[in-house]
């Protein structure tokens, strides 16, 4: 289990077709430890595919209604191994009629079954044809209930689930939302494991397409956590949140207000160096959105706000300057002034970023 060179050892050894034939013939123990044995050698790329080709597929999918809880939630595991980076094997495992039970598996099934039944789930979901079978199948409350009351791992593997569904479909992200999915969506953000918090700002990030679940996704309070994962996320976190904020700001000044009010400025304008490429162009594109509106707001906060307002006036356009493009905006919008002026009027602070802003 816990050495992959016994993998390839094993596989070589020749055990991979009589396992796959103990998932039919074998006693109901035999089927378990069968289905045990295969989904861990399923971890081996190349081990996955021999797999595939003894014909596992079909006795796992039937496992998944005929056998015991344990060889039940075995098969699952099998099935979400076979069908990571497969699309051929999604789609065999599709057509052999997984689905439908996997996703009763959300419900029914031991608390392992749902942990892996939502990570098969997630995986044949990135195959678009899969998409609307699943939800078709009834996944989407399931999976949304399992946000909430599943294990952290099965939370993780839901929201991936939903991610995957919501992507490039106007249904099934209306279904998603009447379903209950944004609350504790944006709750993980917070509250998730590392891949949790990915997923669920992937999902919310897919989402924020649609105008109206923007709005819904904003009133739940996804933008504080979003701005917070610029900075505390994993490099893909950081792409998903950027990209949710971007999507956020489109067309919607209340959420450019917020997003800019919450802070996301700086650590947007510090992946334009440090990010991914990916969450470089998500958060110059966020940027592009919240800097017009940003600038005209922070030069006029440099002259008529207290001293703290001045402050973080500077310390934004200090922020939004280190950007060649926002440079002539902020000069044009008549900021060089008052920021001559705070250079002997303002707070330390204030004075150093007013500094740091004309330099």
């Amino acid at each position: 289990r816990d050495k992959p060179e016994n993998r390839v050892k094993i596989a070589e050894a020749g055990a991979i077709s009589p396992l796959v034939n103990l998932l039919t013939y074998g006693t109901a123990d035999a089927k378990e430890n069968a289905a045990a044995a295969l989904w861990n050698l399923a971890v081996n790329d190349e081990i996955e595919v021999a797999i595939a080709e003894a014909g596992a597929i079909p006795p796992f999918v039937d496992l998944l209604t005929s056998g015991t809880a344990k060889a039940k939630q075995y098969a699952a595991g099998a099935l979400w191994s076979l069908s990571v980076h497969n699309d051929k094997n999604k789609v065999t495992i599709a057509e052999t009629g997984a689905i439908p039970p996997l996703v009763s598996l959300l419900t029914s099934g031991t608390v392992g079954a749902k942990e892996n039944s939502a990570a098969a789930l997630s995986n044949l979901a990135e195959y678009r044809e899969n998409k609307v079978t699943i939800a078709e199948a009834g996944a989407i409350p399931p999976l949304v209930n399992l946000l909430t009351s599943g294990t952290a791992d099965a939370k993780q593997n839901a929201a991936g689930a939903l991610f995957y569904l919501a992507a490039n479909n106007d249904k099934i992200k209306m279904a998603i939302t009447e379903a209950g999915a944004i609350k504790p969506l944006v709750n993980l953000l917070t509250s998730g494991t590392a891949i949790a918090k990915e997923n669920a700002a992937a999902a919310l990030w897919n989402l924020a397409v649609n105008d109206e679940i923007e709005v819904a996704i904003a009133e739940a309070g996804a933008i504080p956590p979003f701005v917070d994962l610029l900075t505390s996320g994993t490099a893909v976190a950081k792409e998903k949140a950027a990209g949710g904020l971007w999507n956020l700001v489109v067309n919607n000044d209340k959420n450019q207000v917020a997003i800019a009010k919450v802070g996301a400025i700086p650590p947007l304008v510090n992946l334009l160096t440090s990010g991914t490429a990916i969450a470089k162009k998500r958060a110059a594109a966020a940027l592009g959105y919240l800097t017009y509106n940003t600038i005209n707001n922070k030069v006029a906060m440099l002259t008529s706000g207290t001293a703290d307002e001045k402050e973080n006036a500077a310390v934004a356009l200090w922020s939004l300057a280190t950007d060649e493009k926002n440079q002539v905006t902020i000069a044009e919008a008549g900021a060089i002034p008052p920021l001559v002026n705070l250079l002997t009027s303002g707070t330390a602070i204030a004075k150093e970023k007013a500094a740091g802003a004309l330099w």
